[in-house]
């Protein structure tokens, strides 16, 4: 039997990627599972494709940037199953790839919102459960950045990661011996949206996203890889705090050799990319 059977898990922005992955395994592991996403239509959709006895799933639609419909969430999902054994801050997203200085002011607060805020606000929510009780485990979903390496063309999305690992370890800091585990999870590069279909800042011409898609076919997985990993750490973890990085030093020596198998064996080709672009902020005088 597994550790994770009956365990009742919250996964924020999981009506489809990386989100939706983890409550598949999650799923087949016995746990009960509460997904989530901005719009009943993309909960309803999920759970559809979940095809999960209601007695283990519900979906709850939440903005995570709404500190309000957060803890709406948690207090929803301890109504329907008692309580919350385990909170996944996977939300995220990014706007477009390019130079930093070239976002709208606008895209940096967005961004911010829902991946760093949004984190904030289901911290509290979870907690605020798992606290009294002395047990459960909070995960943050970290990202580009979050090791504090350059993150271009990412750069703007891989700053608020660098704002979520900071957080992640402070709070691991300041709640330890109350029970409660911590994890941060770096899935590394994943097949979803946010990387197959992207939007660059700047122009095809000037090469912005040339090389995209030969990135992804070196780095990227299918997002099932990292969400299995993710539930057999949950499964095995008995420390107090950890951080997993499914991207390894030698990843891209490792991908670069793939290619090279694929390409004398004639397999394999490159994932399908749909880029479209859009005009620099004009930041300078």
């Amino acid at each position: 039997m597994s550790k994770l059977e009956k365990k009742v898990v919250v996964i924020t922005g999981s009506t489809r990627g990386f989100g939706y992955s983890i409550a598949e395994e999650m799923l087949k592991k016995g746990a009960i599972v509460v997904i989530s996403g901005r719009s009943q239509n993309s909960v309803d959709t999920a759970l559809n494709a979940l095809q999960a006895d209601d007695a283990r799933v519900a979906g709850i639609p939440c903005e995570v940037s709404d500190e309000g419909q957060v803890r709406a969430l948690a207090e929803k999902s301890v109504e329907k199953f008692g309580q919350i054994d385990i909170w996944i801050n996977n939300a995220g997203f990014s706007t477009a790839g390019g130079d930093v200085l070239d976002f709208l002011p606008e895209d940096a607060v967005a961004t911010f919102m829902t991946n760093d805020l949004g984190a904030f606000h289901g911290a509290q929510a979870a907690l605020g459960h798992m606290l009294p009780r002395g047990d459960g485990v909070l995960v943050n979903v970290y990202g580009a950045g979050s090791f504090l390496k350059p993150a271009s063309p990412m750069g703007l999305y891989g700053m608020t990661k660098a704002w979520l690992t900071s957080f992640t370890r402070t709070l691991a800091k300041e709640i330890k011996g109350q029970g409660v585990q911590v994890i941060g999870f770096s899935p590394g590069m994943m097949l979803t949206e946010m990387l197959t279909q992207p939007t660059f800042i700047g122009s095809e011409e000037a090469g912005t996203g040339k090389n995209f898609g030969f990135v992804l076919r070196m780095l990227a997985k299918p997002p099932q890889a990292p969400a299995a990993k993710l539930v057999r750490l949950l499964e095995n973890n008995k420390k107090h705090f950890v951080e997993y990085r499914m991207m390894k030093k030698w990843t891209p020596i490792f991908g670069l050799l793939k290619i090279l198998w694929e390409n004398i064996t004639k397999t394999g080709a490159a994932p399908e990319v749909e880029i479209q672009y859009r005009d620099k902020y004009k930041w300078q005088k």
